[in-house]
Parts: C-alpha cells; sequence; structure tokens
C-alpha cells in the first residue's frame, strides 16, 4: 500500500516537473520576443524625425517602419553594422536580430506575423513578435503553432 502511495505522488511531482519546464520555456520565448519589440521601438525612438510629422504626431506608414502581417523584411548582415539609415533595412536588420535571439524563428514567421503598425485615433505603436511552438502549447489557450507577444507604447 505504501508504494502505491508513493508511486501516485511520484507521479503528480514528474507531472509538475514536465508542466514547469513548459512554462519556463514559454517566459524564456517571451521575455526574448520582448526584448526584440522594445528593440525596435527604441530604434524607431531614435529616428523621430523620419517617423514624426511637424505637429509630433506619428505618420501613417511610421516614415517607412510599418510593417503589415504577410510583408517580408529584407537585409543583409552588413547593413546592419552600422545600422542602416533607411527604416525597411533598419526592419531588415530588426528580423535578422530577431532569428539570431530565436534560432528556431522561421522566415515565413517574420513574414507572416511580425507587425508594426499605428493606431491613428491614440498614436499608439503596436510591434508584434511570434515565436513557433507545438501546438497547443502556446499557454494563452489557443491552438496556434506559434505565440505571440505584442509591445503597444507612444513614441
Amino acid at each position: 500500500m505504501a508504494v502505491l502511495l508513493v508511486s501516485v505522488g511520484l507521479l503528480g511531482a514528474a507531472g509538475m516537473h514536465v508542466r514547469a519546464i513548459q512554462f519556463g520555456t514559454d517566459t524564456e520565448r517571451r521575455q526574448m520576443a520582448s526584448m526584440v519589440a522594445s528593440e525596435l521601438m527604441e530604434t524607431m525612438r531614435g529616428d523621430t524625425l523620419t517617423i514624426l510629422q511637424a505637429d509630433g504626431t506619428p505618420k501613417g506608414d511610421l516614415g517607412g517602419y510599418a510593417k503589415a502581417k504577410g510583408t517580408g523584411v529584407e537585409a543583409a548582415a552588413g547593413d546592419c553594422q552600422p545600422l542602416a539609415a533607411a527604416p525597411a533595412k533598419r526592419l531588415g536588420c530588426w528580423g535578422l536580430r530577431a532569428k539570431q535571439l530565436m534560432p528556431e524563428l522561421p522566415d515565413d514567421l517574420v513574414t507572416s506575423d511580425f507587425a508594426v503598425g499605428l493606431d491613428a485615433a491614440s498614436g499608439v505603436i503596436a510591434i508584434t513578435v511570434a515565436w513557433p511552438v507545438k501546438k497547443g502549447q502556446c499557454l494563452d489557450g489557443t491552438e496556434n503553432e506559434f505565440c505571440t507577444f505584442t509591445l503597444r507604447s507612444r513614441l
């Protein structure tokens, strides 16, 4: 009887350990996504002359930094050291940096689910980053094969 009780207890502990590893991995990926989004926001804050209109409100296309889901970003590694001046190249460097921090990140996920947009009414910029997971492992309750993180801020 005692062996049965200990076995049940150990099985429960093993299950908790597996779940703790999943939560730890999810936290690490969310932290990387947060860092990638914050890096782009800080890059944009350093280039306000390109992004802002004369009255201080953001341009509709964010001066070339806007990226819709489904559009690609391109840059060669040489464009990023030092950082290129053109917003399109800076977005490309952002994509390269994301793949550097999250090596399992496929190019098609950067194209399909990374986004940079503006809510014109509030002036809030939203930067969305995605990363791959096994189906159903994103802790947001969806059955997607990727998780997303969105940073919202004003310049």
